[in-house]
């Protein structure tokens, strides 16, 4: 690990750093709200967008060199790395993750990955920071740190306030820098002989390695602080022949017990998740256009097709979200990958079904970061959007120029 200088936000020249960021790249569903906010908002280097006679590469490389160039981004006059606190509220309960942004050597045998990336967002990626020769937004990583060394040097280490504010999801940040060379030092003794667990950021990851960059920045966190949540990704499905409900339930009751539960609001969907999550088998629940007055649990009775496979390793049939993703909606149900769609939010899936965008929704467990770190130890994938780690990573807040 080793610091960086990194380019910030002028705030004498800007408003607020609150309407300078935005989400990352793949969380945004649409990029107008963060275009109209402000002007020099970082979603023009995030997510630029094309023009006549300039593609968007090249749209988002004016850009940053206009913005450097009247001062509106300014490169730190020392080598830092940047403490990044998110303090925020899930069902009441308040938790805070602290982490760091720092450099760390690509490393193959020591970054290990959980998830297979995807052509097209890999190609973007490349495009944006190749072009750039920045890294707009940044890897996600974990690291096991239950002794808590590194918590207790980031907690004591000297740090200047940058930043601190509430975005528009209630989330509170503050944002520091460490400068001091005995505290990163000390700092890098312990991380560099640490396992380093890819959380988001896989195609960042995969595009450090093709354009041959040694270090790429990374926000780390230890992956057992009690600030870590992991949300359930939810499948919707739209199918490309309608399939009544009453066959779904059939097929699926050759291996699972089904229950019918009254859908009678938002309780009715938060018991039925809270079931699902407790389950020590696999659970999950599904809500169907055939049927919007009932929601629907269903939990392995007896053991799936699958598990007999021999080329299956045993942390995939062990995975609760494989076993329910690869071994029923797309072994048993037969649904096929171009029906499915995934979203985190539970109350848009059951809008989406209620106003007939989909045709079902499938409610998961959320995965574990044990989980994420058995899939990652042994060199596999999960399926598609399996975690979701919550709060992302705000884009703007330091941005790292490689060249």
């Amino acid at each position: 690990m080793k610091p960086f200088k990194g380019i910030l936000y002028n705030t004498r020249k800007t408003d607020g750093i609150a309407d300078l960021v935005c989400p990352p790249y793949d969380v945004i569903e649409d990029t107008e709200p963060y275009y109209a906010k402000n002007p020099f908002n970082a979603i023009r280097l995030e997510l630029p967008r094309d023009l006549p006679g300039m593609d968007r590469y090249r749209n988002a490389k004016s850009t940053l060199d206009d913005w450097l160039s009247k001062g509106v981004l300014v490169s730190d006059p020392g080598e830092s790395i940047y403490v990044y606190e998110q303090e925020f509220t899930i069902q009441s309960a308040t938790y805070l993750r602290k982490g760091f942004i720092g450099l760390h050597r690509l490393d193959r045998e020591r970054i290990l990955t959980h998830e297979q990336t995807r052509k097209k967002a890999k190609a973007d990626r490349e495009q944006l920071i190749g072009t750039l020769k920045t890294y707009t937004s940044f890897i996600f990583g974990l690291y096991d740190d239950r002794e808590k060394q590194v918590r207790h040097l980031l907690d004591t280490a000297p740090a200047q306030p940058l930043f601190e504010f509430t975005d528009e999801q209630s989330i509170m940040t503050r944002f520091h820098r460490i400068t001091d060379p005995d505290s990163i030092g000390a700092m890098a003794a312990i991380l560099d002989t640490k396992r380093i667990y890819i959380a988001d950021g896989h195609h960042r990851l995969d595009v450090s390695y093709r354009l041959g960059v040694p270090y790429a920045p990374f926000y780390l966190t230890d992956m057992y602080d009690e600030g870590i949540v992991i949300l359930p990704y939810h499948r919707l499905v739209r199918f490309n022949h309608k399939r009544p409900l009453a066959e779904l339930i059939a097929a699926l009751e050759s291996c699972m017990t089904i229950e019918r539960r009254p859908f009678t609001g938002d309780d009715a969907l938060e018991g039925a998740l809270s079931a699902v999550a407790a389950s020590p088998r696999p659970a999950f629940a599904f809500f169907s256009a055939d049927d919007r007055q009932h929601l629907y649990t269903a939990v392995e009775r007896s053991p799936l097709p699958m598990y007999n496979s021999p080329d299956l390793h045993d942390s995939l049939k062990r995975l609760k979200l494989n076993v329910i993703h690869s071994g029923v909606i797309r072994g048993i149900l037969g649904i096929r990958d171009d029906e499915i769609s995934f979203t985190e939010d539970h109350g848009w899936s059951v809008d989406s079904v209620r106003n007939a965008s989909s045709d079902l929704a499938f409610f998961l467990p959320p995965t574990t970061v044990d989980e994420v770190r058995d899939i990652a130890e042994n060199g596999l994938d999960m399926p598609p959007k399996s975690t979701f780690f919550y709060p992302k990573i705000l884009t703007g807040l330091v941005f790292y120029r490689y060249a």
